[in-house]
Formats: C-alpha cells, structure tokens, sequence
C-alpha cells in the first residue's frame, strides 16, 4: 500500500521530533510546556504578581517538569517585549524582576478562554479535565 511521504511516520517524526519522545518519561510536559506555557504563565501572574523563579517552582509542582530557568526567562523577556507583562525591579538581595499581567496580557488569557469554549474544543477540555 503506497503511502504519502507526508503522512508516513518516519517523516511525521523527522519533522514533529518532540513526538518520538512522547513513550519518555516527562516528555508530555515538555510539549505541553511549549504549547500552553505561556498561557499557563499568563494565568499564574493574573492571579498575583511573581517573579519567574516563583512560576518555575509552581509550574513544576504542577508537573511543568520542563519549566527551566533556560525556558522561562526568555519567555518573560518576550511576553513583556510583547507587551503582554509589565516588569517591576525588585530591591532585594539579588536584583530581580515581579512581572504582573498588562491589559493585552488579559484581553489574550480572554480570548483564549471564548475559544476554548466553542464548538468540539469545549468537548475536548471538558475530555481532557475529566
């Protein structure tokens, strides 16, 4: 049987390669942590303002196993280039950063929440939660 070259799984895996580590042991949180990280993130910060390290020691309680410092910093830097975040300087010992949620921050975590509950995707997390 002939198969397209697009839908054999040697391809699939050679172009989506996070999908060949999915039988590892944290790998579920490691796609998982690029795809809704952010959003997760934007959430955790909406609730109170935190410093990154706060949202890495959250996130992997949470079973975030891939929140690394290497990963969540440049996802700060970002969101708050994207102006989705807004960064306050901290005083103490170590100079460091309290991000809070800017207005464009709220408006994404919204609109992402109106999409998540329409048509199938609202089936799939109501699914996905239990």
């Amino acid at each position: 049987m002939f198969v397209p070259p697009h839908r054999h799984p040697a391809y699939v895996l050679k172009k989506f390669p996070d999908l060949a580590d999915m039988q590892r042991p944290g790998a579920a949180s490691r796609v998982m942590l690029k795809k809704l990280g952010m959003l997760f993130t934007l959430w955790l910060i909406s609730q109170a303002p935190m410093k990154p390290y706060e949202v890495i020691k959250i996130m992997r309680a949470e079973g975030f196993h891939g929140a690394t410092p290497n990963r969540i910093y440049p996802l700060f830097a970002f969101m708050e280039k994207a102006g989705l975040v807004r960064g306050k300087k901290m005083g103490d010992k170590r100079e460091s950063t309290e991000y809070s949620i800017a207005p464009k921050g709220r408006h994404l975590l919204k609109a992402c929440r109106e999409w998540f509950r329409t048509g199938m995707k609202r089936d799939f997390m109501k699914y996905m939660v239990g």
